[in-house]
């Protein structure tokens, strides 16, 4: 297994780190506590050209989903600034990475366009009773109506709500029933009449998203903006880089942790033993777990990329579901040590601990959810050992 970043790429991993430093740390804590979309810290972004980096290199990409080693240790290095702003530029540069595989020419050629412009694709979304984890059924429908396609229906935790540039979502054609047949992702210009947002994100925990409920209402989408059939949606390829971006980004939270609680271990001093706390045993065994489930998470995720881009997604998707699962309990456990290290202050609203803590805590459900993960690495296991026992 080789885990060595690609030397091409190793300035694009540093450069995320500095960002994060020095943008989107600036405005996570402002972001998270006023409930908005850390617009500031995506415009850098936008400008250094960071919504571009799942763009084919022939329209000034990256194609950075070649490199998923590569992939996941930018995004780690962005959530250490703002899990929020990592977050969110994964939905985006994921969602654009698909657009564009399931495009045809003449898609392809706009939807590029609108990426190097700066353009913003927002999340597909869920549906009120329906989850990737453990059914897909799509009640949003379109009607072809001309040259045009009439949608209706309603969208749940739409990342950047109201913020993307276009609104890429599951629908399913009208008198269809079978996805196989017929969903569809349509693309929707953020302004066309009939989108409005019926209740808005008001969490614990990921503020800064915008992941709004989006309602459509007889919205009208030109033809062309139909991509992709059944068939080519559902293939195994797309849902498992979605998790893999996840547990990278999750585990950015519990690095920041570790990060913070050592400065504050080292610096903190107690009376009367007037000597930092990063001097105490149990502060030390602590730390020690911390990084540990830290270094143990990482290993994973540069694992579970490492296969994706050798041996391809289908055969990827275990090490992926494991590695999630690990990144999600270590970025957990790890920012709850921090917050017992730190005692008082660290509940404080000016110290960032309790928000690496409660984004770190939206890991355990975000899809796949570590129960989901759990399953799935059980039955993986179990069919190997089934498939070893009919010879």
């Amino acid at each position: 297994m080789d885990l060595r970043i690609n030397p091409e790429n190793e300035a694009l991993i540093e450069k995320a780190g500095e960002l994060a430093r020095d943008v989107l740390a600036r405005y996570a804590d402002e972001c998270d506590q006023e409930q908005r979309f850390p617009r500031e810290s995506f415009d850098a972004l936008i400008r250094e050209g960071f919504t571009r980096l799942t763009l084919p290199e022939s329209y000034g990409g990256r194609a950075l989903w070649r490199d998923p080693v590569c992939y996941t240790m930018v995004f780690h290095e962005l959530s250490k600034g703002c899990t929020n702003t990592a977050m969110t530029l994964h939905m985006h540069s994921s969602i654009l990475y698909f657009l564009l595989t399931l495009s045809d020419e003449e898609q392809k050629d706009r939807f590029a366009e609108a990426a190097q412009n700066g353009a913003i694709f927002g999340s597909h979304a869920g549906e009120a009773a329906s989850s990737p984890q453990w059914n897909r059924t799509i009640t949003t429908r379109a009607r072809k109506d001309g040259e045009e396609y009439v949608i209706n229906g309603q969208k749940y935790f739409c990342s950047m709500a109201g913020e993307a540039d276009h609104y890429v979502l599951w629908c399913l054609l009208e008198d269809v029933e079978e996805l196989q047949a017929g969903l569809r992702w349509a693309v929707l210009d953020k302004n066309l009449a009939g989108i409005t947002i019926p209740s808005r994100w008001d969490a614990f925990a990921m503020r800064g998203t915008a992941s709004h409920a989006l309602a459509y209402e007889n919205v009208r989408v030109p033809a062309r903006n139909i991509v992709g059939t059944g068939e080519g949606i559902l293939q195994p390829d797309f849902v498992p880089r979605f998790g893999l971006g996840y547990a990278a980004v999750y585990l950015g939270a519990g690095a920041a942790s570790l990060d913070w609680i050592v400065d504050y271990a080292l610096k903190r001093k107690l009376l009367p033993d007037n000597v930092p706390i990063a001097s105490y045993p149990a502060i030390q065994r602590q730390i020690g777990e911390m990084k540990i489930a830290y270094e143990t998470a990482l290993i994973m995720i540069q694992k579970a990329a490492w296969v994706l881009e050798t041996r391809g997604a289908e055969k990827a998707i275990p090490f992926i579901n494991e590695a999630k699962y690990t990144a999600s309990e270590a970025a957990a456990s790890m920012t709850e040590k921090a917050l017992k290290i730190a005692g008082g202050p660290g509940l404080l609203n000016d110290k960032p601990l309790q928000r690496f803590h409660r984004d770190a805590r939206a890991a355990l459900v975000m899809p796949p959810s570590t129960e989901k993960c759990l399953q799935m690495a059980s039955n993986y296991v179990l069919s190997q050992n089934e498939a070893k026992s009919i010879f």
